[in-house]
């Protein structure tokens, strides 16, 4: 017998890995979660180096970049500069952000420079399809840190869903929602982005202190797809 637990607040993409992205009120999941999620990676073009804002920090004005997909474009924003397409230009306007040659590159790509080529670009993180957070763990997270602000997007989650429960409690258990199941994997280990600047969020190292202390490092929990399908906002999160 199935047992609802909550509904699907919010549906999240992240077209470049650790860039921020976009919220959406429905989204094709396939096996690889959701549809056009994590596709591309920025990159440094001289040494083929991945994105890593959260330990390293001439990477942290990533973190001020946001992008988004129309259709099959992939279209990246800063405070200064708006929509703008993977190609060249995106690449220049990358590399005097950032302070040194960048842009961003599919997912699986080579990069090729001065006759070397760093194959096969991957994430530095590719642990499952779907990342889930629960309304719950955010407002203890709230009420165990006072004086931060304790925002989603902090975490990078696909779905937050509004719940009583506490995902750490879900592990081995499987789930739908809308015409999408799945298991859950494993708890999230949580790193540095947790507590880094981002868009009108300042620097809160408590918040990654109190999710050591208080979580054993962990904030929300991984899941695989069995079955794909469509998600949307306020569908029935459910148990099997």
């Amino acid at each position: 017998m199935s047992e609802t637990v909550g509904t699907v607040k919010e549906i999240w993409r992240y077209p470049i890995s650790s860039i921020g992205g976009e919220g959406l009120n429905a989204a094709s999941v396939g096996d690889d979660g959701i549809d056009g999620d994590r596709t591309h990676l920025l990159v440094d073009l001289d040494t083929g180096e991945v994105a890593s804002p959260e330990t390293t920090p001439r990477w942290r004005p990533a973190l001020m970049l946001s992008a988004r997909r129309s259709g099959d474009e992939v279209l990246v924003s800063s405070s200064t500069w708006k929509m703008k397409t993977i190609g060249p230009s995106l690449d220049v306007a990358l590399s005097e952000l950032m302070g040194f040659r960048c842009g961003v590159r599919p997912k699986g790509s080579s990069l090729e420079n001065d006759g070397s080529t760093a194959n096969f670009l991957q994430p530095r993180y590719d642990l499952a399809s779907l990342h889930f957070l629960t309304t719950k763990s955010l407002t203890d997270l709230a009420s165990l840190t006072p004086g931060s602000q304790i925002d989603r997007r902090r975490f990078r989650p696909n779905v937050v869903l509004e719940t009583e429960s506490y995902e750490e409690d879900w592990l081995g258990r499987s789930w739908a929602f809308g015409g999408v199941m799945g298991n859950i994997t494993e708890r999230t280990k949580r790193c540095g982005m947790t507590m880094v600047a981002q868009p009108g969020l300042p620097e809160e190292p408590e918040i990654l202190r109190t999710i050591v202390r208080q979580r054993g490092r962990c904030f929300g929990v991984y899941a695989s797809i069995a079955q794909a399908g469509r998600l949307s906002v306020g569908d029935e999160f459910v148990f099997s």
